[in-house]
Parts: C-alpha cells; structure tokens; sequence
C-alpha cells in the first residue's frame, strides 16, 4: 500500500515525470536531474537548513535531519567546506594564482605569468618584473582573494549540475520514495541475458495527483499553495508542464503566469532562474 505521508516536493515532481505503465520519464535525464537538483535545494531553504543569498548556499548550522534525500546533502556541503579550510600545497597555491592572473614563483629568481595584456603571449618574467605589476591591481586581487576565503557559501549553479550529474538527485528522492512506499524496484531479466532494474510508481493515481491537483486549482482559479507554485515553476523550468499541464486553456495558462508572478518570493524566483538557465544552456550545446 502507498504510504499516507504527504509528499515532498521532488517525490511530486518524480511521480509527474515517470509514466507508471511504461516506467520511462518523459523528459530527458538532465532537465529531470537539474529539476530534482532544484526541488532538493528548495526543500533544504524552506526546512531552514541553508539559505540562499546572490547564487550562493549558506549552511545555517542545523542539525542534519533523518530525511534519506536532505541529509546526504548537507554532510557532503559541509565536507567541502571543511576541504576548503585545509590550507593548499604550494603547488595548489601556485595554480590558484596564475588562474586569477598573478604572477607565480617556480624557482631560481623567475616567475610565469599570463601575458594577456597588449596582445602579449604568456611567457617568462624575471622576478625584479613581477615587482612592476601596478600597485592597485595587486590590491584589487588581495581583496578578491580575501573575498573568496571569507565566503563559506556554496555556488548554487555548481550544486545544481552536482546533484543533476549521474543521477545523484534522483537516488537520493528515489531512496526516499522506496522508503515511503509510493514507488517499487522492479528488477527483470534481459532477453539476451542480464538484468534491468528500474522504479516504478506503486500507484498510477497517486502518481498522477500533484499534476492533477494543480490544474484543478488553476482551473478553478483558487490559489495555490506554496509547494503547489513551487512545483509549478519546476514543471515550466524543465519542461514538464508540456505534459503536466497540457490541459490548461491560454487564459488558464495567462492566470498561472500572474500568479507566478505576483506570489513567488525572490528565493524561488531565484532557484527557477537558476534550473531554467541549467537546462537551457544544456539544451544549446
């Protein structure tokens, strides 16, 4: 039996992405995945777990939670930036320096250094040279780098294409679905030998009630919830609603838009932005 817990976010938007009788999603595995990504992120923001701010993901110190799909998250979030306080190796230090355009030491008097100035090539610079660089450009540098060691935020365009990359969004919800009991692994034996796995929803109508629940309410013109406007935009940001939402009429589709406009908050305005941009620059290469 489907268990009775409400849903997630990102359990709604898997059970609208996989046909239950085929068991195949019905978009692409990167729009999915950077969705997912997405609904994973926003699940962390709205439990209070992390807070974004200028396309970066704070940590708030909380308590991971017991939640199979959140708390893998914030362990592997706070991993990197207990990574990051290591102090680098020369060597590191060296290739930090030349990516910002510094000149670096390499040994007997002689620095290399990125001449990209006046149509110059990088070459070799004495070490008498590297001490012409203009005075205000080395503290323009100083202060970006200071910037960047006090910063403990994570680039939420980063996290977005590591979740989304080989899947790993997707079993961290799939993890949490089994769990719950609102999807199964099939596990079949090939014609040619070898075994198939895949995940299937236990329930076709549960599966299909986020998206129905939100056209309901379009179509009745009542106002949706937050998770319901949320899981909205996910649909239109990876492409979804050409599926989810194929039943709304244009002055249906008009009233969503209005409401999408007027009652998202800038955190999830910012979120979508960021997965609309993630598929579309995937879309174009």
């Amino acid at each position: 039996m489907p268990s009775a817990e409400p849903t997630r976010l990102t359990d709604d938007l898997w059970l609208t992405a996989y046909d239950s009788v085929s068991g195949r999603p019905r978009i692409g595995d990167w729009p999915l995945g950077v969705g997912l990504a997405a609904g994973l992120i926003a699940e962390l923001i709205d439990g209070r777990f992390v807070d974004l701010r200028e396309g970066e993901l704070f940590r708030t110190g909380a308590t991971p939670p017991a939640d199979p799909a959140l708390g893998p998250v914030l362990v592997k979030m706070r991993a990197e930036e207990q990574d990051r306080a290591v102090p680098a190796s020369s060597a590191m230090a060296s290739r930090h320096a030349w990516a910002l355009g510094q000149p670096t030491v390499t040994g007997k008097g002689s620095v290399w250094s990125p001449r990209q100035q006046d149509g110059q090539n990088a070459g070799w610079l004495d070490a008498d040279e590297s001490a012409a660089w203009p005075a205000k450009l080395r503290e323009q540098q100083r202060g970006e780098q200071d910037t960047r060691h006090r910063r403990r935020g994570h680039e939420l365009r980063m996290w977005l294409s590591y979740l989304a990359y080989e899947g790993r969004a997707e079993q961290r919800v799939l993890d949490r679905l089994t769990r719950t009991g609102l999807v199964r692994r099939e596990e079949r034996r090939r014609l040619l030998g070898g075994r198939s796995v895949r995940f299937e929803p236990c329930d076709s109508v549960a599966a299909g009630n986020p998206a129905n629940k939100v056209c309901i309410a379009v179509q009745g013109r009542r106002r949706l919830t937050d998770h319901q406007l949320l899981l909205a935009g996910l649909y239109l940001a990876t492409g979804l609603h050409h599926h989810a939402l194929a039943t709304l009429s244009p002055d249906e589709w008009s009233w969503l838009a209005d409401e999408l406009s007027r009652r998202l908050d800038d955190t999830c305005r910012e979120l979508l932005r960021a997965a609309d941009s993630a598929v579309g620059e995937a879309a174009m290469r």
